[in-house]
This record gives structure tokens, C-alpha cells and sequence, in this order.
């Protein structure tokens, strides 16, 4: 084998190597800093996605929801909950909460969430599965975000798959 193979090789199993663990770390759950119970915010106390998630229905970007949304609710606490005390704690300290984003798109692609939920009517679960249901953190996507599942939920829904519309 020759120098210049062996460098080809090496660079190879490099490649090969940055490529499985970034697989690795994409699959990998990201731990949230409260155990935020959807179902109790929505099934018991009617909340709806945009009540919390604010501009997902008016802006490019749903937003994660921070304290001064949880403070409306949250000043004080409602109850006995080891998590509801931590989300306190970042409120009354006027700290935001490092929540980690779970949901991307590549920097060469555009996503409006108010063109897909509140033009299309694409409800929320679509694409972030049954939220509402989880008495867990969203850790990780429920579906994954790529080129190929955006294209087929145009095909079957009838949108333009047309380049431009998402690539600018």
C-alpha cells in the first residue's frame, strides 16, 4: 500500500467516522431542564398549541414558550410539582429557561409555520406527533425533518414541490 492509498484510507475512515457520530448525536434524546407534562397544560386545562407556542400561527417561527408565558399561569406555584417549583424558580429569578430546541431545518431551507398551520390548517401533530398526550418533555423530533418527508407531505397534500418555494 502506498503512502498516498493509506492517506485516502485514513481520510475515508474519517469521513465515515464524523458521519456515524453525528447520526449518533442526532438520535440522542436532548434532556429539557423541566419535565414539562403537555397533557396536563392540554387536555386538562384546554390549552392549545399557539396559547404557549406563540407566532405559530402568525410567524415564520413558533416560539418556544419562556417565562413570561409561563408566568401568566406560573407567578406562583399551582401545586405540589417538583418541576412546576423549578419553572418558578426561573421566573421569580427573571432567568429564562435553557430549554433545548428539539425541531430544525438547514440554514438553506425556509419554513414558515404560519404558511403550513394557519394557511394549510396542517395541524400541529402532523409533523410533532401527540403532543398534547405526552406527560414527558419533547426530547426528540416525532418525525424526521428532511428534504424527502417535507416533498411527499406536498405531493400527497397538493402543494408545489418547486424548488424555490423552499430554497431561496
Amino acid at each position: 500500500m502506498t503512502l498516498r492509498n493509506l492517506g485516502a484510507v485514513v481520510l475515508g475512515l474519517l469521513v465515515v467516522g464524523a458521519l456515524v457520530a453525528g447520526l449518533a448525536r442526532a438520535r440522542r434524546p436532548l434532556p429539557q431542564p423541566i419535565a414539562f407534562n403537555h397533557q396536563l397544560h392540554v387536555e386538562e386545562m384546554g390549552a392549545e398549541c399557539a396559547d404557549c407556542h406563540q407566532q405559530a400561527l402568525t410567524g415564520a417561527r413558533a416560539t418556544i414558550p419562556n417565562i413570561a408565558v409561563c408566568a401568566d399561569c406560573h407567578e406562583e406555584a399551582q401545586g405540589e410539582s417538583v418541576e412546576e417549583a423549578k419553572l418558578v424558580e426561573y421566573i421569580q429569578a427573571g432567568e429564562p429557561i435553557p430549554w433545548l430546541k428539539v425541531y430544525t431545518v438547514p440554514d438553506h431551507v425556509y419554513f414558515s409555520h404560519r404558511r403550513h398551520a394557519a394557511i394549510a390548517a396542517i395541524e400541529c401533530e402532523n409533523c410533532h406527533g401527540e403532543v398534547g398526550q405526552r406527560i414527558e418533555p419533547v426530547v426528540r423530533p416525532a418525525v424526521k425533518m428532511t428534504m424527502d418527508h417535507c416533498m411527499d407531505c406536498h405531493e400527497a397534500s397538493g402543494a408545489s414541490n418547486d424548488c424555490i418555494w423552499c430554497h431561496y
